[in-house]
């Protein structure tokens, strides 16, 4: 049983560094430092990008509020009010605007009730 465990002993302290470790070398030790730089570098450029695409969304949302208050605004805006009956319109020059005699009104309109009633 002790020759057992000292060989174990022996294989455990003969074993290579667990991938946790850092490299002896300094060349590997530099490109690992660099590389885990370069990882957090983009984990904050990811973070800044995702910060600068919620400020968008939440400027966005805003402007769009502020324009359906601007229309709810406006529809609730005063309406027009009745027109003074002191005050005439000016009026209207009738020599540019078509003119249908009233028995040619008349006589159309009777002959349209006709054709609507004549069902075949």
């Amino acid at each position: 049983m002790r020759t057992m465990l000292l060989a174990l002993a022996v294989l455990a302290a003969s074993a290579s560094p667990a991938p946790a470790q850092a490299p002896r070398d300094p060349v590997a030790r530099d490109l690992t430092i660099r590389n885990q730089e370069l990882q957090a570098q983009q984990m904050i450029d990811r973070q800044r990008s995702v910060a600068l695409e919620n400020d968008l969304n939440a400027l966005d949302a805003r402007i769009q509020s502020q324009e359906r208050l601007l229309g709810l605004q406006a529809q609730r805006g005063p309406t027009l009010a009745p027109l003074d009956p002191e005050v005439r319109p000016p009026p209207l020059n009738m020599g540019s605007y078509a003119s249908i005699p009233d028995a040619a009104l008349a006589a159309s309109n009777a002959r349209v009730r006709e054709a609507s009633q004549n069902k075949r």
